[in-house]
């Protein structure tokens, strides 16, 4: 059968927590297909799709899924090692089509071929980006530079190394400047370049002698890198939001340990953008992708406080986890401001606020407002058995603990007035 002819061309395609195809090491993602549909030769062997194009290979993920599950019934990726050529194939009655032909086995003449189906206008496009990358031949380009070289007394002791060492520093300062000499250059190493970026950061987070701020600048160096291939609305077509939505959940994951597991839309867009480069996106836009990722059931969320804040959170953050955490640091320090917690935890003054407001809402903390501002303090109240009696017997003091510092706030001002 065609199938069986075909199919050791096919490999698995890992997935990242998004189901986006998770790229290896110096590949780039290329361009996006969607609707797109598999002929092993003449005949329909995938319906509708996802079409990836990489530096690498090509990924396509299905659009229907398994029973209880979010993963796609059908996914391969296709190498583009095994492409001899591609050509174009436009029937009268039939959408346009790319058609692959593969390298042929040993001792055969005849090369098996396979067809893709494009129905949202991609097919041109994704033909000329599939043909240059078919000539870079990036995936060549690892395997050389994993190759090993013969011993010689050259490079063997410390004399050695330090030569080495030069030799990858001299490398590294090449690539660098033949990447920014042009902005076609620059695409065709941005691979490169990440991975000369993360072999830094990976340097200095082994070091002890560098200085926090230094550690910090390179990070926001990195922030700047970005991704290589932002989802545009041009290359997903109908799919943009959704497209949007998933690098968006990829993009933030990582990045969402170090806020608490919550951020402000606000300062997700800034990120976003910055990471996109000139491939911006609107507000509305990261809105629109933001209320997908629910439905969508991707490792994030987007929420709405009480408050009106806008915030992405990762899928597991608890409030209850949040505001014990915070009350945990407020024993400890006997008060804190929003101030003080936005420093302590590393986060915006606004999130902080909502934090706080959030503890004091489960009775976990108390507020006391005065001429030197708000604080935060444990709420004693709750905490002994005794107070606690006597809220439930439904005495004069006070139905709620709130309202029992309300009643004391008032007899200190009238105090103060006297």
């Amino acid at each position: 059968m065609a199938h069986q002819e075909l199919k050791r061309y096919f490999e698995n395609l890992p997935l990242t927590s998004s189901l986006r195809p998770k790229l290896q090491a110096g590949e780039i993602e290329l361009c996006f297909g969607n609707h797109v549909r598999v002929y092993h030769y003449d005949k329909i062997a995938h319906e509708n799709g996802s079409c990836y194009l990489t530096s690498h290979q090509i990924a396509w993920l299905g659009n229907k899924r398994k029973q209880g599950s979010k993963l796609p019934i059908h996914l391969f990726s296709l190498r583009l090692k095994h492409i001899n050529s591609c050509t174009t194939s436009s029937p009268l009655f039939s959408s346009p089509k790319i058609v692959l032909s593969l390298k042929p086995d040993k001792g055969t003449s005849a090369s098996p071929w396979i067809k893709l189906s494009f129905r949202d206008g991609m097919r041109d496009k994704f033909y000329k980006i599939l043909n240059d990358a078919l000539s870079t031949k990036a995936w060549l380009k690892n395997d050389t530079s994993s190759t090993k070289k013969g011993f010689s007394t050259k490079t063997a002791g410390i004399r050695g190394l330090i030569e080495l060492e030069k030799k990858r520093t001299k490398a590294a300062e090449t690539e660098v400047d033949q990447a920014f000499q042009d902005l076609d250059v620059l695409i065709s190493k941005a691979g490169k370049m990440v991975d000369l970026a993360k072999k830094c950061a990976d340097g200095m987070a082994a070091r002890s002698d560098v200085k926090t701020e230094e550690s910090d600048r390179f990070k926001v160096m990195l922030a700047d890198i970005g991704m290589l291939s932002p989802v545009t609305r041009k290359s997903a077509g109908t799919k943009y939001h959704e497209q949007l939505a998933r690098q968006l959940a990829d993009f933030m994951q990582t990045r969402l340990s170090g806020t608490g597991d919550v951020i402000t839309l606000p300062d997700v867009f800034c990120l976003f953008n910055r990471a996109r480069g000139t491939e911006m996106v609107s507000p509305e836009d990261l809105h629109n992708a933001c209320q997908l990722l629910e439905a969508l059931q991707l490792p994030i969320r987007f929420r709405r406080f009480d408050s009106n804040v806008k915030v992405v959170q990762d899928k597991s953050h608890s409030d209850t986890k949040m505001s014990q955490k915070i009350a945990e640091i407020v024993k400890a320090s006997g008060f804190i401001s929003a101030i003080d917690l936005s420093q302590k935890l590393g986060i915006s003054l606004l999130l902080a606020t909502q934090h706080l407001q959030t503890a004091e809402a489960q009775k976990i903390l108390c507020r006391d407002q005065s001429r030197d501002g708000t604080n935060f303090f444990p709420n004693l109240f709750l905490e002994n058995d005794d107070t606690r009696s006597m809220w439930g017997s439904g005495g004069d003091i006070a139905s709620h603990p709130s309202d029992f510092v309300s009643v004391h706030k008032l007899q200190v001002i009238g105090e103060d007035d006297k």
